[in-house]
């Protein structure tokens, strides 16, 4: 099979290493690939890709009394109350005709009327800043060695039976658990440039955290004054964009240098920077240096190549070459070889500190892997610095000394052409890190992060002082005149170009459409029209641009000037203006009504508190209110009511956060979703609700009318397929003539969590004390707890979330509209239901189950953790909540 592979690669034209092909096999298999449902053979369960919800389940041995034994998924046919029939030539599909129900299908189907989804969002085309991640990884491999743990255990067999054996002594032996070596502290140096590097840095440390080599990965940002220096722990976002760096998620506890020293030299200090701000060229970071080098194992991380090291304050220290003979030794061990012998002579200082310098290429960061792993005949490069008492400051002519055109010929001559090219189309738009990064992806793809440090580095450009966030597209500006000579460099398409894609940009960013912003460009303006304001900066760089280019632009920059860029001197002083507004009132018929009602709940969130050796589970309680209706369901004496919370719109994360405990690929991406405002169902639907609205005349089909195995009025209904709880939908719907359906996934997540962001609307863990599920096991740092093995009344535990709503963590699993997905790729954001496209809905149709039950473990339960099964079958812990459309 192999042979037959790489014969069909080569008469393709690839030559692959073997490496290369073991790497191709290995992510074909764990490819997240959609396959074709194909209808299973009779009685067979529907499997979920890397689920261990199967697994868990098999484990457990099933009992004729599930109310007092444990479970086992794999047998729950067996123990279902009433027997299900062997199903022999299954139709196709199963007819529903749900008219108040079909508005949630897309057309795709015509017979179904759905709606097509469409996306109008606009996105600045993205690249990764680390486009070698790979061979990054390969290259970090020396440092993956293991050390026995000082405080972990493991059995060892070998040892065990040879005392055995030997001495006759049953006993266990036990020997220390192999761990990591190395710890890292990833330093990010805070300064001018650090926004630049945000996404090489962000990549960077998500490359580390996830290779495999560090015990343990932490960032910080170091910040650096002429008197002191000082951490703040840092999380970077994976998915975070330039609004969202890691300057907002800064802790405000500051922490001195020394807390990265480790007494046992198990820690490894990465700082990464450019070495360019004032902390390098005037020494501030020099005692910092070496503090962490005397002390602990320090590298620098540099992200300008090499070739740029001369323009950096490394040109002040001392090159040298470093190695060491034995694993992890502190700078102050490492064996120094200097570069040159000139340097010697010229290196006066009494006191220094030798670091090794690395670069983000594959072979420096292998090189310096294996020094640090102790291999002794590998040097790698570094540099010593000298450290004086008085730090000296090297004078430097400021650029705005310098005329414009000494400025551009100094960038021209050191700069790569990608630079020069960059700086030029820079020039013929505002500029800004988005504004940069969309003419890199759309004109100048082959660029890279490297490329932008070079045009802000180069002395070209100044930072502006933004007033009252009005041009926050605007961060930076040329040197008077060096716009001028760029654009003269720029051919007069390309600046076009420029001028186009950057006018689409800012006019979707201000909420016009491309045409309404070039119009904008043309009108007069006024000290007090804000958006005017906003444009005006954008509008006299077109000017400018457009004046250079000369010819019919010439004219088009000539009217942007008389008009747009002159504001109206003597326009009159803006008045009030009365006037009366008339409003409609539409009275509903007394069907339609809905009275909101105040009510007051408990909610209850846990609280983990840690010492050093225990941590303690505190459970805080407080109330809160939100609005219901009621609808009657037995139209005699009101007894039996469907109470509707009102969830209010809103916009949340959907899916699992990375970190997060037991989460699956099934949950990801966490992706953002705008929901608009429901009701919901204040619990999931008893046992009344479901009789009272079975007995209503039917839709499509016939409904039991005590479906459940667990028989209590209060009691959640159970064993629901899919297809009763949309005829439940369908009846009830034709009852209160209100749109009554199952909710959509983003609903349901979105009304569980109500506001939070941690696995349960509880907190971090869950307790038996609040929820209904396997408690015997423990979620993170929680508790163990009991495993009732049947499910309780709704609202039994007297908890709600913030919204209001009860038992939305375990009792039963409940169903959602959507069809099952594999993941969160290609989503909807608008909280409408996932559809699949010309697919039948047949029994065999996966539909998808959120919220654990009574049967399932705590990592089951969590507000994200998603779950399927076939939509035609039933078991006593599938049951479902309503929701119903706003009027």
């Amino acid at each position: 099979m192999i042979e037959k592979v790489l014969e069909l690669l080569e008469n393709a034209g690839f030559n692959f290493t073997a490496r290369e092909l073991v790497d191709i096999f290995w992510l074909a298999i764990h490819l997240d690939e959609e396959k074709p449902s194909a209808p299973p053979q009779q009685h067979q369960q529907l499997k979920l890709p890397d689920s261990h919800r199967e697994k868990h389940h098999r484990e457990k041995q099933p009992d004729t009394h599930p109310q007092h034994q444990q479970v086992n998924k794999s047998d729950k046919q067996k123990l279902i109350h009433k027997p299900q029939p062997a199903i022999q030539n299954p139709p196709k599909t199963l007819p529903v005709t749900l008219p108040s129900v079909q508005k949630l299908f897309s057309e795709a189907e015509p017979n179904l009327n759905i709606p097509v989804r469409k996306s109008v969002s606009f996105k600045v085309p993205a690249a990764p800043a680390l486009r070698n991640t790979l061979e990054l990884g390969r290259a970090l491999r020396p440092l993956m060695r293991k050390v026995p743990s000082p405080t972990d255990k493991i059995l060892d067999e070998e040892a065990t039976v040879k005392q055995i054996a030997e001495q006759d002594i049953w006993v266990p032996v036990f020997a220390p658990k192999p761990q990591r070596w190395l710890e890292l502290a990833l330093v990010v140096e805070k300064s001018n440039s650090t926004a630049i590097w945000e996404p090489t840095i962000r990549e960077l440390q998500k490359l580390l955290k996830h290779h495999g080599a560090f015990r343990d990965v932490r960032t910080w940002e170091l910040k650096v004054t002429p008197t002191a220096s000082e951490l703040f722990p840092l999380k970077l976002s994976s998915q975070g964009s330039l609004k969202q760096n890691f300057h907002h998620q800064i802790n405000s506890t500051a922490y001195t240098p020394d807390i990265l020293i480790d007494p046992k030299e198990r820690r490894l200090i990465l700082l990464v920077t450019d070495c360019i701000s004032h902390a390098w060229r005037n020494k501030f970071i020099h005692p910092t240096l070496k503090l962490w080098g005397n002390k602990g194992l320090l590298t620098i991380m540099q992200l300008l190549p090499e070739e740029l090291w001369e323009r950096t304050a490394l040109s002040a220290a001392t090159p040298v070459h470093l190695s060491s003979l034995k694993p992890g030794v502190p700078n102050s061990q490492l064996l120094t070889t200097i570069w040159e012998e000139d340097e010697i002579e010229n290196d006066n200082s009494t006191e220094s500190i030798s670091i090794p310098i690395v670069t983000l290429e594959p072979q420096p960061l292998f090189t310096w892997s294996q020094v640090i792993a102790g291999f002794g005949n590998i040097t790698t490069a570094g540099f010593k610095f000298s450290l004086p008492e008085l730090p000296q400051t090297k004078i430097n002519p400021k650029p705005s000394q310098l005329s414009a055109n000494t400025i551009v010929s100094r960038f021209r001559a050191t700069a790569s052409p990608t630079a020069r090219r960059l700086a030029g189309l820079m020039a013929a738009a505002p500029v800004s890190l988005p504004v940069v990064q969309l003419i890199q992806k759309t004109l100048l793809p082959d660029s890279r992060q490297i490329h932008i440090a070079e045009v802000f580095m180069s002395g070209l450009l100044k930072s502006t002082t933004i007033k009252d966030n009005q041009v926050d597209y605007i961060e930076y500006e040329f040197l008077p005149g060096v716009r001028k000579l760029l654009v003269d460099s720029v051919p007069k398409s390309k600046a076009i170009s420029v001028i186009d894609a950057v006018s689409e940009y800012i006019a979707k960013k201000l909420g016009l459409s491309v045409q309404q912003f070039e119009a904008r460009l043309l009108l007069p303006t006024y000290e007090q029209d804000n958006l005017a304001i906003k444009i005006r900066p954008f509008a006299k760089i077109k000017a400018e641009v457009f004046r250079r280019l000369g010819g019919i632009y010439a004219h088009i920059a000539e009217d942007l000037e008389n008009n747009s860029l002159q504001a109206l001197q003597d326009f009159p002083p803006l008045q009030t203006l009365e006037y009366e507004v008339a409003t409609i009132s539409i009275k509903h018929d007394h069907k339609h009504t809905i009275n909101l009602k105040e009510f007051i709940f408990e909610v209850a969130t846990i609280e983990l508190n840690k010492s050093k050796y225990t941590t303690e589970v505190t459970i805080n309680r407080q109330q809160q209110q939100n609005q219901y209706f009621a609808e009657n369901l037995d139209n005699l004496e009101n007894k039996i009511q469907l109470e509707m919370v009102q969830i209010p719109h809103g916009t949340f994360l959907m899916g699992a956060p990375r970190g997060e405990d037991y989460t699956m690929h099934n949950e990801f991406p966490q992706h953002e979703v705008t929901v608009p405002t429901f009701f919901m169902s204040k619990y999931p639907i008893t046992q009344a609700q479901w009789k009272a609205v079975a007995n209503l005349p039917q839709v499509s089909k016939k409904l039991e009318l005590e479906p459940s195995y667990f028989k209590g009025d209060n009691l959640p209904v159970e064993q629901i397929s899919w297809y009763d709880a949309v005829e439940f939908c369908a009846r009830l719907s034709n009852h209160t003539q209100k749109e009554y359906r199952l909710p959509t996934e983003a609903e349901w997540e979105y009304a569980c969590r109500a506001g939070t962001t941690t696995p349960f609307h509880f907190g971090e863990t869950i307790t038996s004390e609040l929820a209904n599920y396997n408690a015997l096991e423990i979620y993170a740092t929680g508790r163990q707890g009991q495993n009732r093995r049947h499910t309780t009344d709704v609202g039994h535990f007297a908890v709600a979330n913030a919204f209001g709503l009860y038992d939305m963590h375990g009792n039963v699993w409940e169903w959602c509209i959507d069809d099952w997905h594999n993941g969160y790729d290609d989503a909807p954001i608008d909280g409408t239901a996932w559809l699949r496209r010309f697919e039948n809905n047949d029994k065999y149709s996966g539909k998808v189950l959120r919220g654990g039950s009574w049967f399932d473990v705590p990592e089951e339960c969590r507000s994200a953790c998603r779950s399927t099964y076939f939509a035609g079958y039933e078991y006593y812990f599938f049951g479902f909540r309503v929701v119903c459309n706003v009027f």
